[in-house]
């Protein structure tokens, strides 16, 4: 008896250690597929002083390295070396193309008489996306299980689904074919651009209009898409279609990103957001290809893809436009510059008012038909207070903007125009990044009002960045409760948790921080006045898109910090804390109480 306990320990501990073992040999591999890609987007950037050649190449060395070291391992690790070899052949094998490769690669680099020969550079990228690709194909089936763990945690794999999109956008967007040059963009710029599109905020350090080919286009419009409805909305989407079920660990990670916290109806939910979202766009587009006929001279075929473009661009609140002046040339055209308008505010309010607004209008139509047995059907607290908030936002801000502007930047325009670009503008600069004016001549007095409108944002849940209006109603009705020195934070005569409370002034906190530091760093980095820099820094934190022409000319530190902004303001405070959190692990530990006065 007392053997048999001892050797079930034995196996017990042997299992566990060949887990942890099996775990570090998957991060192993995930770490050496992001130094693949980093190896292969350095190797395609614009570096001076050899800079370019001489990362690649200790990358390269790092990467062989690394993959050798795990086969190393693995094989001394394994019980029977004989059946190792034949359940790893394949493995095996591109370790070996892997090494040849390399070799190879090497000795047309360092043999090669004209670095900057064409042709040797092409063989270079070829044989350097074959790595990458061979990489991928061998390694896809082990990286599964460490996918799978961090699936089970919703904030990282949300976090997860942005970057990697953003990398795959980065990579397509520095093919030749996007581009009508036929070079294709920088590893910065691309990474800029992808980050921009996927994080739905509109910065641009190349004209959109000019720069890019039709593909390069599409791809943009599909990166929108993805940022504005969330990749993992599109990818459980499939699911349905296909008729699969949906396991409890979705249906969370679905709640999760919608911020509701009922999971009954999470497949009713889903279907209604990308039948609305498709639906709205459908229309927007339609609508906006009636004005741009009128207004331009594309061709029918041209006018259906900026058509299709701008109304996705604007649902999903990214700003992204195909004319170089933005939506400028349309400051007169009530019917383009009032349906983005619409779809910004329609997709800024967030997926959940959307349905709630849908059922209680099904609700009424039905009742109006004679059924009077359904269940009763109202508007949610949080869609009260996003539509109030909204709707008090925009008001103030076109009234704001016309005030201080009408008699500068507006001035040329008559007063009916001068209403629709105060309007537009209200609209457009807590979320999209839209503009109809130029945004370099205007006073530092409606700037301040600007940055106040796009540290706010939009709605949670929607595709818009900022601390969100939500935030605000629960941060107002807490300062409400302490002026009056109530025991609860009440807002609309409900009770609002502490907790909710504790998590509004920690994004309040978060936002502050973000943006007190980001300026910070660009001071140093950029030789540009404080309001502009400022302005640039709360754009791409609200993920708004707006720049006073500052964003062309950020220097790459620069626009490493606002990659950083745009990153983090889509994903949220909340995402980003818990998705970096290792939890609680000091258990249930009393802590004697401290009093500090405050004030």
């Amino acid at each position: 008896m007392r053997l048999y306990i001892c050797t079930t320990a034995q196996q017990d501990k042997g299992i566990l250690f060949l887990n942890q073992v099996d775990r570090k040999l998957n991060l192993l591999i995930l770490f050496t597929l992001l130094l693949s890609i980093i190896s292969l987007f350095i190797a395609q950037m614009d570096s001076p002083l050899l800079l370019s050649p001489i990362l690649t190449n200790i990358l390269d060395f790092i990467i062989l390295i690394v993959l050798v070291t795990e086969v190393l391992l693995e094989f001394k690790l394994a019980t029977y070396k004989t059946i190792y070899i034949r359940k790893n052949i394949f493995s095996l094998l591109f370790v070996g193309i892997f090494i040849l490769l390399f070799i190879y690669n090497k000795i047309i680099m360092f043999s090669s008489s004209s670095p900057g020969n064409n042709g040797n550079a092409m063989a270079i990228l070829i044989i350097r996306n074959i790595f990458l690709l061979l990489k991928v194909l061998s390694r896809f089936k082990k990286l599964t299980s460490l996918l799978e763990s961090i699936h089970t945690h919703p904030a990282q794999t949300i976090f997860m689904s942005f970057l990697l999109v953003i990398l795959g956008g980065t990579l397509l967007l520095m093919m030749p074919f996007t581009a009508v040059n036929g070079n294709g963009l920088p590893f910065l710029d691309a990474l800029f651009t992808s980050t921009s599109a996927v994080c739905v905020t509109g910065l641009i350090v190349v004209d959109t209009a000019t720069y890019f080919s039709i593909w390069g286009k599409i791809i943009i419009l599909i990166l929108i898409q993805i940022g504005g409805l969330g990749i993992m909305i599109l990818s459980y989407f499939t699911v349905f279609i296909l008729r699969r079920s949906m396991s409890v660990e979705n249906k969370v990670l679905i709640s999760y990103m919608l911020s509701d916290d009922d999971m009954s109806s999470i497949a009713k939910t889903m279907k209604s957001i990308i039948t609305i979202t498709f639906t709205i766009e459908g229309i927007g587009a339609l609508i906006l290809f009636i004005g741009f006929l009128k207004n331009t001279s594309m061709d029918i075929g041209t006018n259906i893809f900026f058509s299709i473009f701008h109304a996705v661009s604007a649902f999903c609140n990214a700003g992204f436009a195909l004319f170089s002046d933005s939506l400028m040339q349309f400051s007169n055209n009530i019917l383009v510059l009032g349906i983005i308008a619409i779809l910004i505010i329609a997709g800024g309010i967030s997926f959940s008012v959307i349905t709630n607004l849908k059922s209680l209008f099904s609700y009424q139509f039905k009742r109006l038909k004679g059924n009077t047995s359904l269940a009763i059907t109202k508007l949610s607290l949080n869609t009260k207070i996003v539509l109030f908030l909204s709707t008090v936002l925009i008001i103030i801000g076109t009234f704001l903007f016309y005030g201080l502007e009408h008699g500068r930047v507006l001035k040329s325009m008559d007063v009916s125009s001068q209403f629709l670009a105060a309007f537009f503008q209200s609209v457009t600069l807590r979320t999209a990044g839209f503009n109809s004016i130029d945004f370099g001549n205007l006073a530092p007095s409606i700037l301040i009002v600007m940055l106040i409108f796009m540290f706010i944002g939009a709605a949670s849940g929607s595709t818009a960045g900022g601390i969100k209006v939500n935030t605000v109603a629960v941060l107002a009705s807490a300062v409400k409760s302490a002026w009056k020195n109530e025991k609860e934070v009440l807002l609309l005569k409900q009770v609002i948790p502490s907790e909710l409370v504790l998590k509004a002034f920690l994004i309040l906190l978060f936002g502050v921080m973000a943006v007190i530091t980001g300026t910070f760093l660009l001071t140093l980095t950029e030789n540009a006045p404080l309001e502009n820099i400022i302005f640039e820094v709360v754009s791409a934190f609200g993920t708004v898109g707006l720049s006073t022409g500052l964003t062309p000319h950020l220097s790459s530190p620069g626009r490493f910090m606002i990659i950083f902004l745009m990153f983090i303001g889509r994903l949220g405070p909340l995402t980003l804390l818990a998705a970096t959190s290792t939890g609680n692990k000091k258990g249930n530990i009393m802590y004697p109480q401290a009093d500090i006065p405050i004030g």
